[in-house]
């Protein structure tokens, strides 16, 4: 038996003692056709090869999205927002074209689609350029977010930035993905152990090669946080994107420096459990 696989389709071809037969298999469906032993095999060779091009062309397009049928989507991503030249030329800002930012989601699972009149069938769609109205995306950007758009057409002009456009229904921050509800118990840990100037505990929750030496090992936190004349506070924690966070808190130094600052932590998976790679300090402090 030989099986051979493409863009999800398997397709098998076995032979016995009964003779010939061709069967195709593919995620959605189990199609088969069967031969008996009678028959010209060339011919046999040939409708396969027929009925295989049908099933094919049926099964890729029913595993994609109708944009001409579909008129809401809801899709995961991570949000971003780039600016891009524009008019006259496209090429460069910094020739004279316009600035034209632009809100693009990159999909955690893309998908393809079928039915446009500007993109061919089949086209994998990995970015959306989303078009917000609502004027809601601007706080979300850095975030994986959760996105139900409308009116989706494949890119038709120079000022559309990705594959589909997308009007915007609502956007909110996709706290599931990616498994950052876990971390983000790590990043609070981490702050909760410095509110109490107890830099062992804190650096617990970082990479272990980072614990011995430099700004996030026991050493440096404990004799940094342990001496705040006000102890920092911790005042919240939110998801950025994948394995990113930013924390904000306050505390005043021991030279009566107050501190409302915030910093963006980055994390990484080890084995189970989710630990701090890094920290930038986003005010100063």
């Amino acid at each position: 038996m030989v099986a051979v696989q493409d863009h999800g389709v398997s397709v098998f071809a076995a032979s016995g003692a009964a003779g010939p037969s061709w069967r195709w298999l593919d995620s959605m469906a189990h199609l088969r056709c069967v031969r008996s032993s009678r028959g010209d095999g060339r011919e046999m060779v040939r409708l396969a090869s027929t009925i295989f091009s049908l099933v094919f062309s049926t099964v890729v397009h029913a595993s994609c999205i109708d944009v001409s049928e579909e008129t809401t989507i809801e899709v995961s991503g991570e949000l971003s927002r780039p600016t891009f030249a524009g008019s006259p030329n496209f090429e460069d800002v910094r020739k004279g074209d316009t600035p034209e930012p632009a809100y693009i989601l990159t999909l955690g699972t893309p998908f393809c689609i079928v039915g446009d009149d500007f993109v061919p069938d089949d086209t994998v769609v990995e970015r959306i350029h989303l078009t917000d109205g609502f004027d809601v995306l601007l706080p979300l950007v850095g975030q994986t977010i959760r996105v139900v758009g409308t009116d989706p057409v494949g890119a038709y002009t120079s000022h559309h930035h990705a594959p589909l456009l997308m009007g915007l229904i609502s956007a909110r921050p996709d706290l599931e993905q990616d498994g950052r509800s876990a971390a983000k118990t790590t990043v609070e840990a981490f702050y909760l152990a410095l509110e109490v100037g107890d830099g062992m505990a804190a650096t617990r929750n970082v990479i272990p090669e980072k614990r011995s030496n430099g700004p996030l090992s026991a050493q440096a936190l404990s004799g940094f946080y342990g001496n705040l004349k006000r102890p920092l506070k911790l005042a919240e924690v939110t998801p950025l994107g994948k394995n990113r966070f930013r924390a904000r808190y306050h505390f005043e130094n021991h030279d009566g420096g107050v501190c409302d600052g915030s910093s963006v932590i980055t994390t990484r998976q080890l084995g189970s459990l989710n630990l701090i790679s890094g920290i930038r300090a986003e005010s100063g402090c």
